[in-house]
């Protein structure tokens, strides 16, 4: 098992409210959306590999942000966070996104012929401070 959650068993000795981090100076999509009686339903479950809850909200609550920033605040530990923690992810997902909901298919188009290129004008500086021997400069 990749994650010990060895931790999360610990933990479960304590009361969601005693567990709930405080996110009052948090500037993240994940402290917008997590409330108490989420952490508290999502708090003792975990993916197959180990990977909680508290593990997916771990870097929001070590990095709160920037004021004029909106950071993410979480991650997803394996391919089955998005599937046990949906009821938190997806609200971050489709806040973070635009309104892009479950529900909602990426639009993908790998055919190179309807690929559309527009030329643009391209313009390089190029400052040397060191002496750049062997380059033609035009």
């Amino acid at each position: 098992m990749p994650f010990g959650n060895t931790h999360n068993k610990l933990k479960m000795s304590y009361s969601a409210e005693q567990e709930y981090p405080d996110l009052s100076q948090h500037n993240n999509h994940m402290a917008k959306v997590l409330t108490p009686e989420m952490y508290a339903n999502l708090r003792d479950k975990e993916t197959p590999s180990g990977f909680t809850v508290d593990d997916v909200i771990q870097t929001g609550i070590d990095n709160p942000g920037h004021p004029f920033i909106m950071t993410v605040g979480c991650v997803a530990g394996d391919e089955e966070t998005y599937e046990v923690f949906k009821e938190l992810l997806d609200p971050i997902i489709e806040d973070r996104h635009g309104g892009y909901k479950p529900s909602d298919k990426h639009k993908t188009d790998l055919n190179p012929d309807n690929l559309v290129v527009k030329a643009h004008n391209v313009h390089t500086l190029g400052i040397a401070s060191h002496p750049v021997c062997g380059f033609k400069c035009t």
